[in-house]
């Protein structure tokens, strides 16, 4: 009689490819056949083929895991990314207020940022989230804050009255002082802020943008250019080298809603074709790298755009038709969006043409936007009108809320009825 083969008998290299076929819930299952299977489904080798695949956990961009905390490892990864996907988290609301405002967040590796009204504070992503937590401005803010950035130390504010203001975190003490500010900036709101290491670029609600000289120069008090959108801005933002910017307006005037300009002789670069509608304003964008520019807004569409070629390369449209607030990436293939309506988020795969999963802020709340949002690997954070809110989605016993299956169901059956009255 022939001897019997085993599968725990071939060499490691061999059942490496075996176990490469496997689904990675039957690698878990193999893990505990025995002792010699776990070590090899323990190690790395198998995870990382398996660990580029799924959506929001790929880690891939340099500028993407520095807000990440913590950062996965290979075999996390895909568990994590399951999660995402078949909406398997927990959610905590982290902070509330009575009035409703228009807020803007921001995340960090070590901090979450929140500005609401003429609020700002930060909450310490390493510890728990209450009241002691918060990094509080030590200043009074007169005018209430439209939008912000946080870099490095310093964070620069812009105010519904047209101002800008800089403030400094000290290291020892977790406070944020006032540092300088330019009280007359611009004539009304400003709705959009950004620094490179050599300027800073604002734009306002006054149709204007003015590019900035350097922090701690005396020329900040004066614009080194400005530049007039003869619409209102409702957005911008400069590209990874620092090297251009672009900004969105609102849509209404015969120009297009969207202009990249030259960062060094400050001139409008006519390379993007697109057939424009009257309204489509741009609420938001994202550089995914120097060529590739993501935006949305009021036309409901997160559009792909591509510098080499001047196009708009593709386009996702809500799932409920909605206007798009705010746009959130991991710079390779994940997007994140907050609508118009029903406090709703919205997961999406760059790869796919239809959207991943969706998430709902506050079922109680479901006629506030998501104004902004923010993501890691393994968290969701968005502001409503009333709420800060965190999803969690690195647990391994979540209970499954998939309202991608819901609202199929729901479009399926309103169709079914569609059908039945045309009858």
């Amino acid at each position: 009689m022939t001897d019997v083969w085993r599968l725990d008998t071939l060499p490691s290299d061999v059942l490496i490819l075996i176990f490469d076929y496997c689904h990675a819930f039957d690698l878990v299952r193999l893990s505990e056949v025995c002792t010699r299977f776990y070590e090899i489904v323990r190690g790395e080798t198998l995870w990382v083929k398996k660990s580029k695949q799924p959506v929001v956990t790929n880690q891939t961009s340099r500028k993407f895991r520095e807000r990440c905390n913590p950062l996965l490892c290979l075999r996390t990864k895909w568990h994590v990314s399951h999660n995402w996907q078949y909406g398997r988290f927990e959610k905590k609301i982290l902070f509330s207020q009575k009035t409703k405002l228009m807020p803007w967040i921001q995340l960090t590796e070590d901090t979450l940022w929140w500005s609401g009204g003429n609020q700002l504070f930060g909450f310490r992503r390493s510890e728990s989230f209450h009241e002691n937590n918060r990094i509080i401005v030590r200043d009074n803010i007169r005018s209430d804050i439209c939008k912000f950035i946080a870099r490095n130390e310093c964070i620069i504010t812009g105010h519904r009255d047209g101002s800008i203001k800089f403030w400094t975190k000290s290291r020892c003490d977790e406070r944020i002082e006032f540092y300088f500010s330019i009280d007359k900036a611009h004539t009304c709101d400003i709705n959009a802020i950004d620094k490179t290491s050599e300027a800073i670029i604002s734009g306002s609600g006054d149709g204007t943008v003015k590019v900035w000289g350097p922090v701690g120069q005396r020329i900040l008090n004066v614009p080194l250019t400005t530049i007039n959108i003869t619409d209102r801005v409702w957005s911008l933002s400069a590209d990874p080298t620092g090297k251009k910017f672009a900004v969105g307006s609102a849509g209404n005037s015969d120009c297009p809603p969207l202009h990249i300009f030259d960062l060094e002789c400050y001139s409008e670069s006519n390379i993007l074709k697109h057939n424009w509608r009257r309204g489509a304003g741009i609420l938001h964008m994202v550089w995914d790298n120097p060529q590739i520019l993501l935006t949305c807004g009021y036309d409901t569409y997160i559009r792909k755009w591509d510098l080499r070629t001047g196009t708009c390369v593709y386009s996702w449209p809500d799932p409920t038709d909605a206007a798009v607030y705010c746009l959130s990436s991991d710079y390779y293939y994940t997007m994140m969006t907050g609508t118009q309506f029903n406090c709703k988020a919205v997961l999406w795969d760059q790869r796919q043409k239809s959207y991943v999963q969706i998430y709902f802020m506050d079922l109680c709340r479901m006629s506030s936007p998501v104004y902004c949002l923010g993501f890691d690997s393994t968290h969701l954070y968005g502001a409503t009108d009333q709420h800060l809110v965190e999803f969690t989605f690195s647990g391994y016993s979540y209970k499954e809320t998939n309202y991608k299956e819901f609202l199929r169901y729901e479009q399926i059956r309103s169709n079914w009825t569609s059908t039945d009255w045309i009858v």
